[in-house]
């Protein structure tokens, strides 16, 4: 059977991959994309920029784009939020490797990881927040220019580690909280009928 430590550095793992795959979206790598639109010749979104698809150019890869009138420059921006959240879920997984190569019970989950994962979780909700608004107000807007828009995969990316980390996050922060004995009856009680 496996560890719970085993359990929570695998899931820390996949929603680091998860973030990962999120930050390194268009225009780093144009499979992955928050919003797409057929305007001038089809354009796709995301953290550090936008691409076109028609001429194949990109912006250059910085915090903080705009695109007149559909993006507003200070949301973009806060898209760096999702670099962060993969930083403290790496750190998080990294605080788990002591405990997973050890044989001693270290009594899991510590201070330090549910920490970091609380962490990691608020900052992917707010980027994800922040996400949902931004591209839902501008797919509203190239709607209302007879343009089409549609999310992109990374959208559902970020909803999908957003979710990971709160699953991550509840778990040790229950663990450390309850010093791992939320749903367990003490040992030293025994019940007779």
């Amino acid at each position: 059977m496996c560890s719970p430590v085993f359990l929570m550095f695998m899931a820390t793992t996949a929603a680091l991959v998860l973030l990962v795959l999120v930050t390194i979206s268009t225009p780093l790598v144009q499979a992955f994309y928050f919003l797409s639109t057929d305007i001038a010749g089809g354009i796709k979104f995301g953290v550090f920029g936008f691409c076109n698809e028609l001429t194949g150019t990109c912006t250059d890869k910085e915090l903080g784009y705009h695109f007149e009138p559909q993006l507003v420059n200070p949301l973009t921006t806060v898209l760096v939020l999702y670099p962060i959240a993969a930083g403290l879920t790496l750190l998080g997984a990294l605080t788990l490797i002591p405990v997973a190569c050890s044989r001693r019970d270290r009594g899991f989950p510590f201070v330090l990881f549910a920490l970091l994962s609380t962490l990691a979780f608020l900052a992917c909700a707010g980027a994800f927040g922040v996400t949902m608004y931004l591209f839902t107000v501008a797919r509203n807007r190239f709607h209302a220019q007879g343009f089409s828009a549609s999310y992109g995969p990374s959208i559902w990316i970020a909803l999908s580690a957003t979710v990971l980390t709160l699953v991550i996050a509840l778990n040790a922060g229950c663990g450390t909280c309850m010093s791992g004995r939320l749903g367990r009856q003490a040992r030293h009680l025994a019940y007779t009928y």
